[in-house]
């Protein structure tokens, strides 16, 4: 599948047969075929790959996140979800390319938002909402309305900072944006620095 990911990224998806994501793998054209019986069947892995990578992000992110400092966190969420969009360089990901010669680039787009939320939600709003109060209604729906959001923002003023988004985010979810202490059990891993 990873073969097939880099020669639908390179080659492109029309000019990418079977033998060409065998011989990229470097094996047999029937062991292509045992897993993925078809063409179709590969795009189709790739694409979950794809949301995969995304959701990935957000996780890591979560996984990663310092408890209660809202503002710095919120910083390297921005830069983490710049950096599943675009390169070093600010080019949008070869993703995108793909996405757009299938012509499913929105329709993938809003299940990658649909999955993050829900990640979100599952996550990192049920850890808020035990330690704040959150202001919004809609909270899925305000995630997922900031999420296409952000991406079209960044679409739109390549040059919008990393800062500036996550003050948009902040005052989109009025947010709470004073550090906390770790909350007290012994498990936490900022509890030890105390």
């Amino acid at each position: 599948m990873l073969a097939a990911r880099e020669l639908y990224e390179t080659e492109g998806v029309a000019a990418t047969s079977l033998a060409d994501i065998a011989r990229k793998a470097g094996v047999a054209r029937s062991l292509v075929y045992y897993y993925f019986p078809d063409k179709q069947a590969v795009t189709d892995a790739v694409l979950n790959d794809y949301l995969e990578d995304l959701v990935e992000s957000v996780s890591t992110w979560n996984e990663l996140r310092a408890f209660g400092d809202t503002p710095n966190e919120l910083k390297k969420c921005v830069s983490a979800f710049r950096r599943t969009l675009y390169t070093a360089a600010g080019k949008p990901r070869p993703m995108f390319s793909v996405l757009d010669e299938l012509g499913i680039r929105d329709r993938f787009a809003t299940r990658a938002v649909q999955e993050i939320v829900a990640c979100i939600q599952n996550y990192i709003v049920s850890e808020y909402t035990a330690y704040r109060t959150i202001e919004i209604q809609l909270v899925p729906e305000t995630f997922g309305l900031l999420l296409f959001g952000l991406a079209g923002m960044m679409k739109a003023k390549p040059d919008i900072t990393d800062d500036e988004l996550a003050i948009l985010i902040a005052q989109t979810l009025r947010l709470d944006m004073t550090v906390m202490d770790p909350p007290p059990w012994p498990e936490h891993p900022d509890a030890a620095a105390r």
